[in-house]
């Protein structure tokens, strides 16, 4: 078989999904402590070799042997079609290209409507900068001279009509080579399909079709998958601890279906399946609820998941650009996540609706990573109540999970510069929250603010920084680095270069194509069936495991070159499975049954609403949401994007609040127009949500003299500000807000002082 190339990996990325385990469990070799076993435990080490050795031999001897030359003739097959994938991915992309030609004309366009940066607004914005830590030597330098600064913004936007010029030619050119593109794409697009479809027929000549169908073998591939998995010694460790620990064993081992329930999702970390087993038996003890449907596969989600204690995430922590793991609290089962609390409590948020609405139709395989926080459930629950609090814009109302994600970007600095403020008394995430962080800190965020709704994610390490993935109801989707959208398939990154999952749940899948092609394939469960049996048989033979074509190795291009003399050892089972799954994954996407549509709710925006009030006693109540100006969300286009200043949110109970962003400056205001009853004091006290501590806000009335208004720390929920005093004329007055200051408002009540 031809070397697989980069390309044509990307298209037949899939994975030799096994068990999560550290390397020490791989092949035998356990993960268990090196501590001696006693007698009875050397025993029960002999016992489980035997039984694993047995199994092997009666497996073997039922398996199939395959013809050579049919083998070579898929081989042959599959080879050919490596040529049809790479010529069909180069046309795509090129009909890509083509297209984006447009958009970019757009954006440059769009960029062209904006106002040219005044000096006073720069030298704004540097003032902010330096305020919180951060540097910008260039802009400091253009600030010297106020002509210089001019010049230079003149020059901006000359260069900006040349690439609007350039861009136009670029469309034109583009519009006049797509119909021709995209007739070759076609073309190559069915050349493929077609060789796709030899190397599947050859694949079905080998005759292991009615075997990988079957699952007369299933239980004993899964009895020995869990003793080589754990190992021997590994069971024998924890059965010899007390016979309650053995009888956990036993009871697995005539448990055929929860063996295999608990293979295909990936066996529990670190192949701890006595620990897992523990765990599970505990969890159904503690609720009735336990033994079916959902709460069946949260109780078992959990139990593998938690095989290997989760250490608590500490309250501070440093950065990382590639995130491996946050500070977590140490040793000791004090500071270790209890699994059947975990259990309980995510049954609870559930019975609540608290958790999202997809959380019902998750497998236990992605439930696993929903699950397995490091931070405390009470610091999961916080984090849903900030979001609703603070950032209700960033709760999907359409079951786009990865609206979830946005608060990193509209709350979370990139900066470490204010890490040195973090809290010993406040959680991580907390702290996270309001000091921000690089891709490391931001990356936990976003992971834990998706795990406090129900919604699996996964570490995701590009060469030198941190991203996530995460689930969503079209498919696994990538989010803070190079992004690949819900439904698309995932590539390399904008150097080149692929991606490694990371974290202990999809660390043994490498690249993070691997794991994608796993997701994918999970969507036809009786299908996926026959790609786990010759993985597992696989095993039994002794085949190497194979984590998918595509091998991380740091900085991997594409799949790994043999080096000189080197030989490739041949592999049948673990082939013919990662054929199998991209069979799969091709007959979905030729369904098509989901759409790759998200919706778009931008038009529906909140704006300005509300009826300011005046009771008998004179107090006026101003919502938040009745400002006279801005009337609309307002917005600055920066080099990253558009980002919010004021901005009006909804939150669930169908509540409009004022949000003043953390982008927003000292010349960004809001303000009312009120009638006061009455003309003298007014004691100013507001409901408000703040992530930081150490804000303030000034308040002035009819342009006169600010007030400073100190804002309280609330940590993401709702409290008060501490009264200030203003003064109000008889009948119209205008109130106005400076910032900057994080925070959402309530409403603002103004009582007169007697």
């Amino acid at each position: 078989m031809k070397a697989t190339n980069c390309a044509t990996a990307i298209l037949m990325a899939s994975t030799f999904m096994l068990p999560v385990s550290s390397v020490m469990a791989q092949k035998g070799k356990s993960s268990a402590s090196a501590t001696a076993l006693t007698a009875g435990g050397l025993a029960m080490q002999t016992k489980y070799a035997a039984l694993q050795a047995s199994l092997k031999a009666e497996i073997e001897a039922a398996l199939p042997k395959p013809d050579d030359a049919r083998v070579v003739a898929w081989r042959d097959a599959a080879g050919n079609e490596e040529v049809a994938g790479r010529e069909a991915i180069a046309k795509a992309a090129e009909v890509r290209k083509l297209k984006s030609a447009a958009e970019k004309l757009r954006q440059l366009q769009e960029s062209s409507k904006q106002a040219p940066k005044t000096f006073a607004e720069a030298k704004d914005e540097m003032t902010q900068i330096l305020a919180s830590g951060g540097s910008n030597p260039e802009l400091q330098k253009l600030l010297e001279s106020e002509d210089a600064f001019h010049a230079h913004i003149k020059q901006q936007q000359e260069q900006l009509a040349d690439q609007i010029k350039k861009a136009a030619l670029e469309v034109k050119d583009a519009e006049a080579k797509l119909p021709e593109a995209v007739k070759a794409a076609e073309a190559a697009r069915q050349a493929n399909e077609k060789a796709m479809a030899a190397t599947w027929s050859a694949m079905d000549a080998l005759g292991m079709s009615e075997i990988l169908g079957s699952d007369k073998l299933d239980g004993k591939l899964a009895k020995y998958m869990v003793i080589t998995t754990a190992t021997p010694r590994g069971l024998a460790e924890f059965a010899e601890k007390s016979p309650e620990h053995e009888a956990l064993i036993q009871d697995l081992f005539i448990n055929d279906a929860l063996m295999i329930q608990m293979l295909v999702a990936d066996g529990p970390t670190d192949g701890k399946f006595g620990q897992a087993m523990r765990i599970y038996t505990d969890i159904r003890k503690a609720s009735a609820k336990a033994k079916d449907g959902v709460f069946q596969k949260l109780a078992l989600a959990v139990s593998l998941a938690h095989a290997t204690p989760l250490q608590k995430q500490a309250k501070t922590g440093g950065d990382s650009k590639e995130g491996d793991q946050a500070a977590v609290a140490g040793d000791g089962s004090a500071n270790t996540i209890d699994p059947v609390q975990r259990y309980l409590s995510y049954e609870k948020w559930y019975l609540a609706g608290e958790l999202d609405a997809g959380f019902k139709d998750l497998s236990a395989w992605n439930m696993a990573m929903a699950v397995n926080a490091n931070d405390p459930d009470e610091v999961l629950a916080w984090g849903r109540d900030m979001l609703r609090n603070l950032r209700p814009d960033c709760l999907p109302g359409d079951g786009n999970t990865s609206v979830y994600v946005n608060v990193v970007d509209k709350e979370i600095a990139y900066t470490s510069s204010m890490v040195k403020d973090d809290l010993p008394d406040y959680a991580f995430m907390q702290n996270i929250l309001a000091n921000g962080g690089i891709c490391g800190r931001r990356a936990f965020f976003g992971r834990f603010i998706l795990q406090a709704h129900g919604i699996p994610t996964a570490a995701r390490k590009e060469p030198g920084h941190a991203t996530l993935a995460h689930w969503h109801p079209l498919g696994w989707a990538t989010r803070l680095g190079g992004e690949s959208k819900p439904g698309e398939d995932w590539r390399p990154g904008g150097r080149g270069f692929y991606a490694a999952m990371n974290d202990a749940r999809t660390k043994a899948y490498g690249a993070d194509v691997n794991f994608h092609a796993s997701s994918q394939a999970r969507n036809d469960e009786t299908a996926f069936m026959k790609v786990k049996r010759a993985q597992w048989i696989a095993e039994v033979t002794g085949e190497d495991r194979k984590p998918g074509w595509i091998t991380w190795s740091g900085k991997t291009k594409g799949p790994a070159t043999k080096k000189k003399g080197e030989t490739e050892k041949p592999i049948f089972w673990g082939d013919l499975a990662l054929h199998e799954q991209r069979r799969i994954i091709a007959r979905l996407k030729s369904a098509g049954s989901k759409s790759s549509d998200i919706p778009n709710l931008a038009a529906n925006a909140p704006a300005a609403t509300g009826n300011i009030t005046v009771d008998p006693n004179g107090t006026i109540t101003i919502p938040s949401a009745a400002t006279s100006n801005p009337t609309q969300s307002t917005t600055a286009n920066t080099k990253s994007g558009i980002k919010d200043l004021i901005v009006f949110v909804k939150n669930p109970a169908g509540e409009t609040h004022l949000h003043l962003s953390r982008y927003a400056k000292e010349t960004d205001s809001f303000q009312y127009s009120i009638a006061a009853p009455k003309a003298g004091t007014y004691q100013l006290v507001a409901d408000i949500v703040t992530p930081k501590p150490h804000q303030n806000m000034f308040v002035t009335t009819n342009g006169g003299k600010a007030v400073e208004m100190t804002l309280p720390y609330t940590v993401g929920l709702w409290g008060k500000t501490t009264p200030i005093q203003i003064e109000l004329k008889a009948g119209g007055n205008v109130l106005k807000f400076n910032g900057p200051g994080r925070a959402t408002f309530g409403k603002f009540m103004l009582t007169p002082v007697k």
